[in-house]
């Protein structure tokens, strides 16, 4: 059997497996690529390279960083701030504005889940003390989507990007994302969003939240008033600051830049290294390395060649538009995204958009950037994401994230799939 066909098989088992999650989609990632292995398609060293690899590297060095961040309570302490801010604490829709702009700014930097986690208790908390005028059914299911959207942002804000480009950097003749490029498309997004739920989210929540208020016991949320911690979050925030503007300026690779920053965290005592280790998530990281192996097994069989060659010939063959086919790819994204890992969404498709961008001579990159986007722009479910599912103790049902956060997803869908094209040329 030729490779190119054992290698589509081996990927349909994997996306099987991706959508039914009968085990982690971490162990059917590596699988995925021992399975390459197993059958003559990749090397050995070939099959587990990617585990070394620059941005393989750059995650578990942000994630140190990020975590830092929330261990120092520097990001706590940018929420306190929030909460002493009179209009924010007296309207609903500004609190609710200034707290998922601020989430998205942090998720653009951090782990998506923690920033969410993070905020959870603090929303909460003010919920209890308003006495009604704000509602956490109001604000979680927005926490989760701001998080995904800010994650949007930057190359380390989400796994997706990191996989794509980890598979850029395997790709011969094509060039890799910078660390902000997503960023143009990626803030647009965000201001959509804060105008939809400062607009006609907020309204539509009311109308479609019906259910009660979930009632809490206990105590309010205790603020932190560690005072040795004040200047361990001053040299988060710094080292933060100082791993962006050197991602930016590309000084080093994105992978030496955050290992520097995650010492200096430990260094500085802002983590302790065992608590670095821990709160690493290595879920992720495997993810990350065996979907790249597995991809890398699809660019090597012909299988990415043979694929795109059939998607092509449905738009019409090399005669195809390729604004409506960066389309199709960014609307697949985001429908793949919502029921299946976005990680693994990025994994299959990423190979196939840089083959069908070479075949009708565009800009790789332009496509590459589409499914990273179209694969995060799916909270028209509660399963598409971590942080997403976190917020179903708000009481939601699963129709709800469907009622509002579709409504949302449409729209940025569609304006993705007009400005993609545009701000990144085709």
């Amino acid at each position: 059997m030729p490779h190119s066909v054992l290698a589509i098989l081996i990927l349909l088992i994997v996306v099987c497996a991706f959508v039914l999650q009968k085990f982690p989609v971490s162990v059917a990632a590596l699988l995925g690529a021992l399975a390459m292995m197993a059958f003559g398609i990749l090397t050995p060293s070939e099959a587990i390279s990617s585990f070394g690899s620059d941005a393989v590297i750059m995650v578990a060095g942000v994630m140190v960083i990020g975590n830092a961040v929330f261990e120092s309570g520097l990001a706590e302490r940018l929420g306190d701030a929030i909460l002493r801010f009179r209009p924010a604490a007296r309207s609903e829709r500004c609190f609710m504005v200034i707290i998922l702009a601020l989430i998205a700014f942090l998720s653009a930097f951090m782990s998506n889940t923690a920033a969410v986690a993070m905020f959870m208790p603090l929303v909460s908390s003010v919920a209890r003390a308003s006495k009604g005028r704000i509602k956490k059914k109001n604000l979680f299911m927005a926490m989760g989507i701001a998080s995904i959207l800010g994650g949007n942002c930057t190359l380390a804000g989400s796994t997706p990007q990191l996989t794509a480009q980890g598979i850029l950097e395997n790709t011969p003749g094509v060039r890799t994302l910078t660390f902000f490029e997503l960023a143009y498309i990626g803030v647009p997004l965000v201001l959509l969003m804060l105008f939809y739920y400062a607009t006609v989210g907020a309204t539509l929540q009311e109308k479609v939240f019906r259910f009660p208020e979930p009632v809490e016991e206990g105590p309010g949320r205790e603020i932190r008033e560690n005072r040795d911690a004040g200047h361990k979050a001053l040299l988060s925030g710094i080292i933060l600051l100082a791993c962006m503007a050197a991602f930016a300026a590309g000084v080093f690779s994105l992978g030496t830049v955050a290992l520097l920053g995650a010492c200096l965290c430990i260094l500085t005592g802002c983590i302790t290294c065992r608590k670095a280790f821990q709160s690493m998530d290595w879920s992720t990281i495997t993810v990350l390395a065996g979907a790249m192996g597995f991809s890398k097994g699809l660019q090597k069989s012909g299988a990415v060649d043979l694929i795109a060659e059939r998607m092509l010939a449905l738009f019409g063959g090399p005669e195809a538009n390729p604004a409506l086919m960066c389309a199709a790819l960014i609307i697949l994204a985001s429908i793949l995204g919502n029921v299946m890992s976005h990680t693994a969404t990025v994994a299959v498709l990423t190979p196939i958009a840089i083959s069908l961008a070479a075949a009708l001579s565009t800009q790789p990159i332009t496509y590459v950037i589409g499914v990273v986007i179209g694969s995060n722009l799916a909270f028209a479910t509660p399963i598409a994401t971590p942080p997403l599912t976190m917020t179903l103790c708000a009481g939601y049902r699963f129709l709800d994230y469907s009622k509002v956060g579709g409504a949302l997803n449409v729209v940025t869908v569609l304006f993705a799939a007009a400005a993609i094209p545009v701000i990144y040329g085709l």
